[in-house]
């Protein structure tokens, strides 16, 4: 996997992947705020850093029927698309840094952003089930799903920090090694 990625990602695969994730930020993501703010409500599970079983299904609850039927659709149409990009920048900027740097250490590090995108897709699964049974309660689905969505969000930070760890490698070898060579 590593070779291939080595292999496929370019300055202009890197450039291509930040233009989207910078229009789908600029663009959609205030657009789909505002739209579900006004159709379902301000809280949401997966924007919330953890969660317990109560907490989602207090939520559940908030959303009414419509609500709820409107979250799981926005889950499985624009809750697959987003994850699909904000993988594709943070996977593409970290193998580019990764091979440009020949950092060793940190080359199969590019699995952040996968399992970060595997658990965005779990989560919205376990949220899914709580809202379509709900109002049958399952505490420790909803419990599940908040650990699920917290190990989300600590892999983003985790490849957000990685690519200004490398990016601060980078400009350090830029600054002082390439110059005293």
């Amino acid at each position: 996997m590593k070779t291939f990625l080595f292999k496929r990602i370019s300055w202009k695969t890197v450039l291509f992947a930040s233009l989207l994730f910078a229009l789908f930020i600029i663009l959609v993501l205030p657009r789909m705020s505002d739209y579900t703010k006004a159709n379902i409500g301000s809280e949401s599970a997966d924007s919330s850093f953890f969660y317990d079983g109560d907490q989602l299904y207090n939520i559940a609850e908030s959303y009414g029927e419509d609500g709820r039927s409107l979250y799981i659709l926005l889950r499985w149409t624009f809750d697959i698309l987003w994850p699909l990009v904000y993988f594709a920048f943070l996977l593409t900027v970290i193998v580019f840094l990764c091979k440009s740097l020949d950092v060793h250490l940190l080359s199969h590090s590019y699995i952040l952003p996968f399992l970060a995108m595997a658990f965005d897709f779990l989560e919205n699964t376990l949220v899914t089930f709580v809202m379509v049974f709900f109002p049958r309660k399952v505490l420790w689905l909803g419990s599940l799903a908040g650990f699920v969505t917290a190990l989300k969000w600590l892999l983003l930070y985790a490849s957000f920090a990685l690519i200004f760890l490398l990016l601060f490698i980078k400009l350090y070898r830029f600054l002082f090694i390439n110059k005293n060579s």
